[in-house]
């Protein structure tokens, strides 16, 4: 796992990961006890029951926020907010955002997940956010690329001082649930 660094605004650390395929997010350990997931997938041809035993797997984990971008994004979040939700007969035990971005390009998904992706509840303890691409070394590259850019270095013991590198963007309305 690469940890890039400090998100400015929420100051929360900013990781990412790469996994070769979907069924290997199953190996991923997230990095805190509630995590904000940026999930760069392919989903076409990945059945919706693999794609059940992870979201279960993460949420159980502490998963509290998914963004979803790439081909077939709308289904991998909408399964994420079924488990969440579960049979309707008892009331989840926290509030899971998700969105997808189907519509936009990578970078633009990305924005939003730095940007705009936000702890729900107050009073969440260790809280980073992980960005994690499946199967695509193209994706993951502008990943790295990106979060680089984005986030603020970890503070240098030595004492030096840190530069914040990312700018304040307005978020855009988007399809969340």
């Amino acid at each position: 796992m690469n940890r890039h660094g400090i998100i400015p605004g929420p100051e929360l650390p900013l990781f990412s990961d790469s996994v070769p395929t979907f069924e290997a997010i199953a190996d991923i350990a997230l990095p805190s006890a509630h995590t904000i997931l940026f999930l760069a997938v392919d989903a076409r041809g990945i059945p919706s029951d693999a794609v059940g035993r992870i979201a279960g797997r993460l949420l159980a984990s502490g998963l509290i926020w998914v963004c979803v971008w790439g081909p077939d994004c709308e289904r991998i979040h909408d399964i994420f907010d079924e488990v969440h939700v579960g049979d309707g007969l008892t009331e989840p035990g926290f509030t899971l955002m998700s969105t997808w971005h189907d519509d936009e390009t990578l970078e633009e998904a990305l924005g939003f997940f730095v940007d705009c992706a936000r702890p729900v509840e107050a009073g969440l303890s260790s809280t980073s956010f992980l960005a994690l691409t499946v199967g695509n070394p193209g994706w993951e590259a502008v990943v790295r690329h990106h979060l680089a850019e984005a986030a603020r270095p970890v503070p240098d013991p030595a004492g030096e001082p840190e530069v914040k590198t990312a700018m304040d963007k307005e978020c855009p309305p988007d399809r969340t649930s």
